[in-house]
């Protein structure tokens, strides 16, 4: 039967599926650790952290996620705020906990903070500069608790997208990583890049943080290409087609997917 589309199945990154798992040990035993995905869209960086998302939640370990959009209409700090939610869906006592005294000061990016605790008092008025220090401090240590209660995975996808206040405070969290249990992955186009791209300076940065690991994605080999032809169309297509199919799509998961969905979609 093929597989409709959302439901791809993971194949050929047993190599970068193994180094995520790797620090993610590392992480539960109290390493910390930061790694970043980077490749051309459709290499299946989304697909990657998904399969890690499941192996950690079976695990035991929290995860939670966020991502950057382009255009530049998202607020600043967005990847984190949409992270932080996700952590206040139906949050546990650790995670309240953490939250408590911090509170007035991450409800600056998560408004829905003050929805849950009526009742908060602002933070005092401080210059610009110490309140950005003290937002940057207060998530750091929201999540060192959290992960120090509970080992967590933190996703925050498409950064080559991401405004200077998200990248900023991934810099300072990424500082704190090695003194918890806490695993961070980011993604990114490289294609993206520039040498002028804010995205650029954070990776010089982040490749100074302890633990840090950049895991490149290339396309699939031929054989992969039809394991991947073979589970999305329903059918396993003779050795010269498949090999045209991977010279024409470059080993790519996502037009992998799509020539056989266009070929094959309705057998099985």
């Amino acid at each position: 039967m093929a597989l409709a589309r959302g439901f791809d199945p993971f194949i050929g990154r047993e190599r970068e599926i193994a180094e995520l798992v790797a620090a993610l040990d590392g992480a539960v035993g109290d390493h910390g650790g930061l790694a970043v995905l980077v490749g051309e869209p459709g290499i299946g960086k989304t697909r990657l952290t998904e399969e890690l998302e499941s192996i950690a939640r079976d695990r035991g370990v929290g995860v939670t996620r966020g991502g950057c959009y382009e255009g530049g209409s998202t607020p600043p700090y967005w990847a984190w705020t949409q992270a932080i939610r996700s952590l206040l869906t139906d949050p546990s006592e650790a995670v309240m906990s953490a939250l408590d005294t911090r509170a007035a000061v991450i409800a600056e990016i998560v408004p829905e903070i003050g929805i849950m605790m009526p009742g908060l008092i602002p933070p005092m008025e401080i210059e610009a500069e110490q309140a950005r220090f003290r937002l940057f401090d207060s998530v750091a240590a929201f999540l060192n608790e959290i992960a120090n209660s509970q080992p967590l995975v933190i996703v925050l996808d498409d950064l080559h997208w991401a405004d200077q206040s998200t990248l900023d405070l991934l810099e300072f969290v990424a500082r704190e990583v090695s003194s918890s249990p806490m695993l961070l992955v980011g993604s990114y186009r490289d294609m993206e890049l520039s040498r002028r791209h804010p995205l650029s300076e954070t990776l010089t940065t982040l490749a100074r943080a302890r633990g840090f690991q950049r895991i490149p994605l290339r396309g699939l080999g031929s054989e992969d290409v039809g394991r991947l032809v073979e589970a999305v169309g329903g059918i396993r297509p003779p050795p010269a087609l498949i090999d045209e199919i991977h010279d024409r799509t470059e080993g790519n998961p996502f037009f992998v997917a799509e020539v056989a969905r266009a070929t094959w979609g309705g057998c099985g």
